[in-house]
């Protein structure tokens, strides 16, 4: 008897996840649900990270980053106390972030195809010390 009450209980569950759509997703599901791929198919921008050296040198974190062609969204992060910008040139591109000390620089957009671009930090400077870098388009 202890046997079928453990199929009993075991297969009404089963069917119970069989269920309509009544429910609320759990957070867990809309979580996974609202996370969309760095670049999608209705022409989305793919999220490329750039971040000033937090620490005050005149570098960036990284000096070769690499994204994929098409729509390209800079996201420039400068939490030192220096002015800092990137500008992203090469191929008919000369675009700048906004300027900006201690904050995150407004996302710029750039349309990118394949290729070697450079950036850099066009304040003051600070190209001259060091603070370029390399990014290859694919």
């Amino acid at each position: 008897m202890r046997r079928f009450v453990v199929l009993a209980a075991t297969a009404a569950l089963a069917f119970a996840g069989c269920g309509g759509d009544d429910e609320e997703p759990t957070p867990a599901a809309t979580e996974a649900a609202t996370e969309a791929p760095t670049q999608a198919a209705s022409g989305s921008a793919t999220k490329l990270a750039v971040a000033a050296d937090p620490g005050g040198a005149k570098k960036f974190t990284e000096s070769e980053l690499t994204t994929t062609a098409g729509q390209v969204e800079i996201n420039f992060s400068n939490q030192s106390q220096l002015p800092h910008a990137v500008e992203i040139e090469g191929n008919g591109v000369e675009e700048t972030t906004e300027t900006v000390t201690g904050q995150d620089a407004p996302p710029l957009t750039v349309d990118l195809k394949p290729g070697t671009y450079e950036f850099y930090c066009p304040v003051g400077d600070h190209r001259a010390a060091g603070m370029e870098g390399t990014l290859t388009v694919k």
